[in-house]
């Protein structure tokens, strides 16, 4: 069974157990999507699935740090962490 790292808080987790999101490009800049399935290129970016560890990985820019974005920005919608805490 794969295990990822969460970006939020560190903790080492099968991957089935964390929400995936990468980045996908658009006309406006790259932005981050939700992936739970996979199917969207790109490397994945994993936390926890709670709205803590998804604000944590935001404010410390973690996900641009894990897509390997230099330089570019990388818009980040709130509203995908709001949506770990409903799955609750």
């Amino acid at each position: 069974m794969p295990v990822r790292r969460c970006l939020g808080c560190g903790v080492r987790a099968p991957k089935e157990l964390l929400a995936r999101f990468t980045v996908v490009p658009g006309q406006d800049g790259a932005r981050l999507a939700r992936d739970d399935r996979g199917r969207l290129g790109g490397r994945g970016l994993y936390v926890c699935r709670v709205p803590e560890c998804f604000d944590r990985a935001s404010a410390r820019r973690a996900f641009q740090r894990g897509a390997r974005l230099r330089g570019a920005s990388l818009a980040v919608d709130p509203a995908l962490g709001q949506a770990l805490d409903e799955e609750r």
